[in-house]
């Protein structure tokens, strides 16, 4: 791109720039903002230029960029981070070299994004959903050890909202039982533990490029592995069993065969685009700085989360170093039960909220899906089910409007709580 093409562009951009950001009115403080500008853009054009639209080289060279980013030996691009978990998925029981069986259990949180659930059951494994701690909103180990069984053969790890798993204690628990490990990243690119990033611990790790997530391909997700070998697999099963994507070719099956078409598997058609990929490259040497601005405006929310009883904020385990996602607080005492009532007075005020994703799982109508489970048996979820929600972050933020989010969160909880007390002495 010329330097006349790119100042253009970037005239265009500034001027565009408040309509995106207020593409819903009702909210000054929404729960993201966009991240994206001119290098992004301008890639994106030449591969439409080029008429390079489909996967291709750019791709390639983003998966390395990434894996090298993480510390994983190959990472593979797909099309979201719920395909990413797709793959995660049937590579357990990828028919040519099965790691699992049908029937056999996987123990999932039941505070998760529900893909990485309905991954698990749609290849055809059982889903045990194991309860969470709304300290850290992770895994609870000891529950994790009352549901494990004979059948129990993988731990599909999710680190909620950037705050990572305490990976020793999960290690070791799946090296003690024999169980495979892979892990649902797709709220925590950049989260570490032990100075290791998260998706390098076990066989794989799933990583999410929706438009509000740590990086943005607007759609698109990425899969990291331990070899070369694992990478191909997975390409196979992401382009419909097709062994055009490998790295290391194979041999024709028969001379009858073109080579062009050549099948070798069962697989999806799972593949990003060359935009994708072209957005990914320039996002990935911006991950870095947006991700230091994402936990300096989570220390300062964690500080006025301090100084007020009733709130929390997620524990980092020991060891961990925390990639904010959002802004998720748990509400006690007076505000144990006004949840609804705060976020609809922050709402009101042009505060965006959501629920920490699906709180607790087993309680949504789709969970029948996964045969007789019982919501009551997840006390843990329950409490984030009842009590818990998040406000958005994003290193798009500047410090004035952060300031006057967290005086309105103030005044939103003190009115409230005025409330609260009326309700108790009448």
């Amino acid at each position: 791109m010329n330097d006349a093409t790119r100042q253009t562009m970037q005239t265009w951009l500034q001027d565009a720039l408040p309509d995106a950001t207020q593409s819903n009115p009702k909210y000054w403080f929404p729960l993201t903002m966009p991240t994206y500008g001119v290098d992004e853009i301008g890639e994106a054009i030449e591969c439409m230029v080029d008429f390079q639209t489909s996967m291709g080289q750019r791709t390639r060279a983003f998966e390395r960029q990434f894996a090298d980013y993480v510390g994983a030996t190959d990472a593979v691009m797909v099309n979201s981070g719920s395909s990413a978990d797709l793959l995660l998925a049937y590579q357990l029981v990828n028919p040519l070299n099965p790691k699992l069986q049908p029937g056999d259990e996987v123990l999932v949180p039941v505070v998760t994004w529900p893909t990485q659930v309905w991954s698990i059951a749609m290849a055809g494994l059982k889903v045990e959903l194991v309860d969470v701690d709304p300290q850290t909103l992770n895994v609870d180990l000891d529950d994790m050890r009352r549901r494990l069984t004979p059948r129990t053969k993988c731990f599909f790890a999710v680190h909620l909202m950037g705050n990572p798993c305490a990976m020793d204690a999960i290690r070791a628990f799946c090296n003690e039982h024999d169980l495979l490990l892979i892990e649902d990243c797709c709220e925590a690119l950049g989260a570490k533990f032990d100075d290791q990033h998260v998706g390098t611990f076990g066989l794989g790790g799933s990583f999410s490029f929706f438009f509000s997530h740590h990086m943005t391909t607007m759609e698109g997700g990425m899969v990291t592995c331990t070899s070369e070998e694992q990478a191909d697999e997975l390409r196979v099963l992401r382009a419909h069993g097709w062994s055009r994507g490998l790295q290391n070719q194979v041999a024709d099956a028969s001379p009858a065969i073109d080579s062009r078409y050549l099948f070798v598997n069962w697989g999806f058609n799972l593949r990003p685009t060359e935009l994708q990929a072209a957005f990914g490259m320039h996002q990935l040497v911006k991950l870095p700085a947006m991700n230091d601005r994402r936990r300096e405006l989570a220390t300062r929310f964690d500080d006025f989360v301090a100084a007020h009883p009733g709130l929390s904020t997620p524990k980092v385990p020991r060891g961990g170093e925390g990639s904010p996602f959002a802004l998720p607080v748990m509400l006690s005492g007076a505000l144990a039960d006004r949840r609804g009532e705060l976020t609809t007075e922050l709402e009101s005020k042009g505060i965006e909220t959501r629920p920490i994703v699906a709180g607790n799982l087993a309680r949504q109508p789709a969970a029948a899906i996964l045969g007789d489970v019982d919501p009551s048996a997840y006390r843990g979820a329950d409490q984030i089910h009842q009590r818990g929600f998040y406000l958005g972050l994003s290193p798009g933020f500047d410090d004035v409007v952060f300031q006057r989010m967290l005086e309105t969160l103030d005044a939103s909880i003190a009115k409230v709580s005025r409330t609260s007390s009326i309700h108790k002495v009448a």
